[in-house]
């Protein structure tokens, strides 16, 4: 198994990483389909939308619900959505070894941060109920930088805030936009074998190194 030395930073993704969050995603956007009097989706491909934030998400839905007639429903759709969501985003479970982990890597001094495409309410109030956020030296939301992952910027933005080089840091996630984003900002890759690909192969050339559960990482940085 590959190890990594000198690292001084380690970014995880939130949904499908750290969280499983599908279950609340996939409530709250049957319940804006039904509110919308639309016919609802099958779970599962709600959840294949999960992963490119929330906007997409309730566009994909209710595109196929409404057989790609979403402009006339989207604006409704996103408050409806977010109101229905933020009664249960936090009922969020963390996938096993996660909290763990963030933990182990925080007593070990490293600079730990969440990077996510996540609006910055739902992600705050997820990390907040799970006492994670104290743990974290930095959080970062899709709604507050211009560019969502894949794009390297969110992840540029926690290098410079934390004042630590991309090629001192490793990105964790479980999807191509994690991969990507990562690869693209220069940081090593390091991918998880559940949570939401859309569909897409996280095998790839751009990752370092394939983990089970998140604790793995506790014997490879050194």
């Amino acid at each position: 198994m590959k190890h990594f030395y000198n690292i001084k930073g380690v970014f995880f993704d939130l949904d499908g990483t750290l969280f499983e969050t599908a279950p609340e995603l996939v409530a709250a956007a049957q319940k804006t389909l039904q509110k919308l009097g639309l016919q609802t989706v099958s779970p599962n491909v709600i959840e294949s939308f999960i992963g490119k934030g929330a906007e997409n998400l309730v566009r994909k839905s209710i595109e196929l619900s409404a057989s790609g007639a979403s402009d006339r429903y989207l604006k409704l759709g996103m408050d409806l959505f977010y109101k229905f969501y933020d009664e249960i985003a936090d009922q969020s479970k963390a996938y096993d070894g996660a909290l763990d982990a963030v933990m182990q890597l925080n007593h070990k001094g490293l600079k730990l941060a969440c990077v996510t495409n996540k609006p910055k309410h739902f992600t705050h109030k997820i990390l907040k109920e799970h006492k994670m956020d104290q743990l974290l030296d930095f959080v970062v939301s899709g709604d507050e930088v211009e560019k969502k992952k894949p794009d390297p910027m969110p992840i540029h933005l926690t290098c410079h805030t934390l004042q630590i080089k991309p090629i001192e840091s490793i990105m964790v996630g479980d999807s191509c936009h994690d991969i990507d984003a990562g690869y693209n900002a220069g940081t090593f890759v390091v991918t998880v074998p559940y949570g939401y690909q859309s569909g897409q192969s996280i095998k790839s050339n751009k990752v370092d190194l394939a983990v089970n559960n998140l604790t793995d990482l506790l014997t490879v940085i050194n």
